[in-house]
């Protein structure tokens, strides 16, 4: 596995964490708070979303550390 490679997942598991907490955090504080289901459903939407969102980021990263024969990362 090339270095870039797992930076790229190390990066997405730990904002993936990030995102699923604040998210549980907001549901269940929306829950708790006798919200509508609309408004309950539209925020999951929102994080599942976001969540897919990164899944889809690092296997297009994933594709482009493979195609490369340098990182990008390391230009800079």
């Amino acid at each position: 596995m090339k270095k870039g490679m797992g930076t790229a997942i190390i990066i997405t598991i730990f904002m993936g964490i990030i995102i699923f907490g604040y998210g549980y955090a907001l549901v269940f504080g929306l829950l708790s708070s006798e919200t509508p289901l609309i408004f309950i459903i539209i925020a999951i939407l929102i994080f599942v979303t976001i969540m897919w969102a990164l899944i889809i980021n690092l296997i297009e990263r994933i594709k482009e550390i493979r195609e490369e024969d340098k990182d990008d990362l390391s230009k800079y």
